[in-house]
């Protein structure tokens, strides 16, 4: 995916959005990036529920996968990647899943950059469903350096290299990135790369379809 170069000046501010986004979001530890077969949660109180793509899990939830099944988690309090296979559960917590029964899951390391992003990604979902989408302007913050954009960059690419074809993770990280921060043109980009990776996705449409109306 080929993004512009010339963004060196880009919205800073991140430590403080983040810091906003955990008290507003306290309890979530990660987001469900992709579902197979018959998955359920249950929270502390309530009934079991049908778990969903894109969907916050909050600490001390149980998850539980029938025989065929499957859950990839991204945590939004840890650098990590899980990967679970049914029959089986297990109990999300802020550094990773407790296995309850089944097998182990397969684990793979996310920068450290990575979770802060993607922590924003479900509430993104949810406001482009109701058409509330904001793109803040660059103005409305600082300045950040070519290197941290690069940094980024690199991020992404590492990600992009060591996901699946059709996993929109690395994007997801980018996209949350290039809104927050006000970079309309690359949004676009981004939003275009998922759609193409991800076409028959209605939550990706609806996500891309967000960003590619936004003036």
């Amino acid at each position: 995916m080929k993004l512009r170069t010339g963004f060196a000046v880009i919205a800073l501010g991140a430590s403080i959005a983040g810091g906003a986004w955990a008290q507003e979001a306290a309890g979530d530890v990660g987001l469900v990036n992709a579902l197979q077969g018959d998955v359920s949660y249950q929270g502390k109180e309530g009934p079991a529920r049908k778990a969903q793509p894109y969907m916050r899990l909050r600490h001390g939830d149980k998850v539980t996968m029938a025989a065929g099944s499957g859950i990839r988690i991204s945590y939004t309090t840890a650098s990590r990647q899980e990967s679970w296979t049914g029959p089986g559960s297990f109990v999300a917590t802020s550094t990773g899943g407790e296995l309850l029964k089944g097998n182990k899951p397969e684990v793979v390391q996310l920068p450290a950059a990575v979770p802060q992003k993607l922590a924003r990604i479900s509430e993104l979902m949810n406001t482009s469903r109701v058409g509330g989408l904001v793109v803040r302007s660059v103005s409305a913050k600082g300045v950040v350096s070519k290197e941290e954009v690069a940094e980024a960059m690199a991020t992404y690419e590492s990600m992009r290299a060591a996901a699946a074809p059709s996993d929109v993770t690395p994007e997801l990280f980018l996209y949350s990135m290039f809104q927050e921060y006000g970079m309309v043109d690359d949004l676009k980009i981004v939003a275009r790369n998922m759609l193409a990776r991800q076409p028959d996705n209605a939550d990706i449409q609806q996500l891309a379809k967000a960003a590619l109306s936004t003036r």
